[in-house]
């Protein structure tokens, strides 16, 4: 995508994110795939903003799917809670 300095699938990247976090296990020496990006973006920052769309995406709503893929809110929320107390991140959430 022109001018976008990374591109995701979302939801799946951001359950990424949260899972490296959570377990404390990111090195440099990891696989560089979206979510490492992502979460070396997130540990380079004092601060984080996440802004947030609140439109229903159908295709998670979908009960056979793996429990992994909780709705976004609930992937922003716990991403939050562990930057700000894992990493000490100043976080901020905006939904629009």
């Amino acid at each position: 995508m022109d001018g976008a300095d990374l591109v995701t699938e979302g939801i799946i990247t951001m359950g990424s994110v949260a899972e490296i976090l959570e377990q404390g296990k990111y090195s440099e020496s990891a696989k560089v795939n979206a979510a490492v990006r992502v979460v070396e973006l997130f540990l380079d920052s004092d601060r984080i903003l996440f802004v947030v769309g609140t439109k229903i995406n159908e295709a998670h709503q979908d009960p056979n799917m793996p429990v992994e893929l909780e709705i976004r809110r609930n992937i922003i929320k716990k991403t939050a809670n562990l930057l700000q107390e894992k990493y000490l991140k100043e976080v901020k959430i905006q939904y629009i």
